[in-house]
């Protein structure tokens, strides 16, 4: 190969290289464009009126994104879980502002992530509810896995009847109280045969109801603490010792589908989540929020295996379960 062979070579070897530079780096360009585009855009997380009450007293000041401790008050599951969704995000490498707007109920804010009203949820919603409006509302990855989801009867803590539940079918002669929106509970509560089942709207209501002996017990996610005291507007309430019942279904952050930007939302959340998972941040936080609760391991567990639904024009009603048994569910046995 003559000298002037070898320089045409090597001039076209590297005009190859050079162009094949110039390729991956317009396409490495172009890719991180979009993400910073869609990495920028500001966030609507919308969460429940009573757990961003609670979310606001239990970070009393603190930035969420630098919280590594999850327990004391106000602590609670869909409380740490607005936290989770936060450092998620960040890990995940989203870039725009988070704000966090009060959604009522669950089924509203379930419709305003429908309706793009809202491009996220801030607490974890079950899978078969996203699935309900798939064509609008994509699921995060699962940070309660199917089967973790544990939850204990609670009733007021200077109740003399607390004491005195000794086996299911003295668990079953209480009353119930729910939300039918809420369907792993109210299919859960359905199967056990109670003498009643009430349904309210809204969380605060229940407790309210509880308080008032119009029922005996709500359920409730087990909370920090050696007697796992639940406390709402000054009401306490302690569970049942030796029951928790089992909820059916995988629970995620809802997302909206019908931003520009809903994939690249996906992506960003599920990446944030699996560096938490990988340092043990969302065992941690569920663990310390009393929601993976050690002391009840052991304890009876009630399970459920699904049972009838229908359409949800009650929403907002208060209505007895034992009074419209017949006409919701002919198939139960109360």
């Amino acid at each position: 190969m003559t000298s002037n062979d070898r320089k045409i070579r090597h001039f076209k070897v590297s005009g190859w290289i050079g162009m094949l530079c110039l390729v991956v780096a317009v396409f490495c360009f172009d890719i991180k464009t979009v993400r910073a585009d869609h990495g920028e855009h500001s966030l609507r997380i919308v969460v429940a009126d009573d757990v961003l009450v609670d979310y606001e007293k239990f970070r009393d000041g603190r930035d969420p994104l630098a919280i590594t401790s999850f327990d004391g008050p106000h602590s609670r599951r869909d409380v740490v879980e607005v936290v989770l969704i936060q450092q998620a995000l960040k890990k995940g490498g989203w870039r725009g502002a988070i704000n966090l707007i009060a959604g009522g109920n669950y089924a509203r804010m379930m419709q305003m992530i429908a309706d793009g009203e809202a491009d996220l949820t801030g607490s974890s919603t079950w899978l078969r509810d996203i699935e309900h409006k798939g064509d609008r509302i994509s699921p995060s990855g699962a940070v309660i896995p199917n089967g973790r989801f544990e939850a204990g009867f609670y009733m007021r803590a200077d109740s003399p009847n607390r004491s005195k539940i000794r086996s299911l079918r003295s668990l079953q002669r209480l009353r119930g109280v729910s939300n039918r929106t809420w369907k792993p509970d109210w299919q859960a509560l359905g199967k056990l045969g109670l003498v009643d089942l009430l349904h309210v709207p809204n969380w605060e209501l229940m407790v309210q109801f509880v308080a008032e002996g119009r029922a005996d017990f709500l359920l409730a996610p087990f909370q920090p603490g050696p007697k796992m005291e639940l406390v709402v507007n000054d009401v306490h309430l302690l569970p049942i010792e030796g029951y928790k019942i089992a909820l059916d279904g995988s629970r995620h952050y809802a997302v909206t589908r019908v931003t520009p930007y809903s994939h690249d939302l996906i992506v960003a959340i599920d990446q944030g989540l699996l560096e938490l998972q990988k340092i043990g941040r969302i065992d941690q936080a569920y663990r310390q929020s009393g929601f993976f609760h050690p002391a009840v391991k052991n304890w009876t567990m009630i399970g459920s295996d699904g049972f009838g639904q229908s359409g949800n024009s009650m929403e907002n009603q208060i209505f007895s379960l034992r009074d419209v048994t017949g006409r919701l569910y002919p198939e139960a046995r109360f």
